[in-house]
């Protein structure tokens, strides 16, 4: 190679590395500055009448193994009825980093939820594989529900 393609090529490193950085930094990128009230809000809203009942901020802890000091907030929804997996958890974190750690305990949670219901109540282990989970920087969205689709919507929308 000639000596006069090696600040070229310097360039073009330098190029690529400012890209993959900026991808890193987009990818990201989400969530939200309101409170999580007001992100649940809408989504509340699109709940059917008697579809769950508000659980505290406990249950939850207690259903996903949260930390909560690493929570700025959440809202925790579920049904009553023990054969109905419909829940909806939203959690605002203090931390975009601490994303992960979330994600992965809801992740453990529908895995067991899968194997409870597996076996004998069909239509309960169809919900659990249909569920959305979704982070987006600061904020977990997670919900199994007939209706999943339109409480997402509503707080993609809330965001």
């Amino acid at each position: 190679m000639s000596r006069k393609l090696y600040p070229l090529l310097e360039v073009l490193c330098v190029a690529a590395l400012i890209a993959f950085i900026t991808f890193l930094v987009l990818s990201r990128s989400g969530g939200t500055e309101k409170p999580v009230g007001d992100v649940a809000s809408p989504v509340l809203a699109t709940l059917e009448e008697g579809q769950m009942t508000e659980q505290s901020n406990a249950d939850a802890a207690k259903a996903f193994g949260f930390d909560l000091s690493k929570a700025e907030g959440l809202v925790y929804y579920e049904n009553e009825d023990i054969m109905d997996v419909s829940e909806l958890l939203i959690v605002k974190l203090n931390d975009a980093e601490d994303a992960e750690g979330f994600r992965t305990a809801v992740e453990t949670y529908i895995a067991n939820q899968k194997n409870l219901y597996k076996n004998y109540a069909p239509e309960q282990y169809a919900l659990l594989e249909d569920s959305i989970l979704d982070v987006s920087g600061n904020t977990l969205f997670y919900c199994t529900a007939k209706n999943a689709d339109a409480l997402y919507d509503a707080f993609r929308t809330a965001l």
